[in-house]
């Protein structure tokens, strides 16, 4: 998202990626879901959650027919007094955080079970979200990665291996064989920022990276299902959801554990497994887990000093780390990569636009 927009700019762009395909780590194992914004309490995150969702409506998704998409409620359902607390905070959080107060309502048990029938009949309470919507982040990355074609190049199987600064400009070694020299460095690596921002002599932080992991049931069972059901994302985790797929499937998930290794950011446990089942009939108790068809697991980047994304100037101006982006780091993108278009021009550099 950030190559698209400085696309639009004068300017010659190189994007490396490690993996032989784009968006084979952590976008592939993202839920898809544009997040109306009304959970987050950390600033950053509030304000370009909001923000980026709106422009995969207004811009993104408009422009690029082929990436499946569909608009989809969002159900946050409160089990009893304590939880309806919550759903309440969570309420004032949204209309504290600029959300259309028409796409965000109260509802109580009987139009909960009105627009869900197979829910669990101990919800007493939700928060229901209109404003919400599903994409395939994979076909999302690779349809505007092809758009780019003509205005930038993109590499795969291309690690960095070493950063080196020498007159004001970053001479990048990539497979620990050939240099390219840059004069800006835009550090998106996702677990791997922190380990190229200290490669780079930029500063070194924290990140400390949470797994989730998710079962997907087979289309018969989406039948039963009609928003996307969260349980309290301040007692569960965030994104605890079932949910219909694209692809007439079901998503149950995701599980949250931290301080996983980044190697191990796609591995999957029995322990979770079960897990997700529990959560999952918590939700929907006719939901019948046994038709699991796949298991994956997804995973955040969390920048620990903050809790919040993190996009900001290294020691230079010419180096921007964009680090923690984690949930709703996919409904923020767009206005994440507005953001370091923001940071690239009060450094100095020229952005002219290509339509001048």
């Amino acid at each position: 998202m950030i190559n698209y927009y400085l696309c639009k700019y004068k300017i010659k762009i190189l994007q490396l990626e490690k993996n032989n395909y784009l968006a084979d780590e952590t976008t592939r194992g993202n839920s898809g879901v544009l997040h109306g914004g009304f959970d987050t309490d950390r600033p950053v995150e509030a304000v370009l959650n909001l923000k980026g969702t709106n422009l995969w409506k207004s811009e993104i998704l408009p422009k690029f027919k082929r990436i499946p998409r569909i608009n989809i409620n969002s159900l946050i359902l409160a089990f009893g007094k304590e939880e309806e607390v919550e759903i309440d905070k969570l309420y004032q959080r949204g209309i504290d955080n600029k959300l259309d107060p028409k796409d965000l309502f109260v509802i109580d048990r009987e139009e909960i079970f009105r627009r869900e029938p197979n829910v669990s009949k101990e919800v007493t309470k939700a928060l229901l979200c209109t404003s919400s919507a599903a994409i395939d982040p994979v076909i999302a990355t690779r349809e505007i990665a092809r758009s780019l074609e003509n205005d930038a190049d993109i590499l795969t199987a291309s690690e960095v291996t070493k950063i080196t600064r020498k007159d004001n400009k970053y001479i990048v070694e990539i497979n620990n064989d050939y240099e390219v020299i840059a004069k800006n460095v835009i550090n998106a690596s996702g677990h791997y920022t922190n380990i190229i921002s200290t490669m780079a002599d930029e500063g070194s932080f924290k990140l400390n990276t949470k797994r989730g992991e998710y079962r997907v049931l087979s289309i018969d069972e989406t039948k039963k299902i009609h928003n996307v059901l969260f349980k309290v994302p301040k007692i569960y985790g965030k994104g605890v959801i079932v949910a219909p797929m694209l692809d007439g499937r079901t998503l149950v998930g995701p599980t949250a554990e931290d301080g996983v290794p980044i190697k191990e950011t796609s591995l999957i446990t029995q322990e979770k497994f079960d897990l997700i089942g529990k959560i999952g009939n918590k939700i929907m108790p006719s939901l019948d887990l046994s038709k699991t068809e796949r298991i994956y697991s997804g995973s955040r980047s969390i920048y620990v000093d903050t809790n919040d994304f993190h996009i900001n100037y290294g020691n230079n101006k010419e180096f921007i780390n964009v680090a923690g982006i984690q949930s709703p780091g996919l409904s923020s993108s767009p206005a994440i990569a507005l953001e370091v278009v923001k940071l690239l021009k009060n450094n100095n550099i020229k952005l002219i636009m290509k339509n001048e």
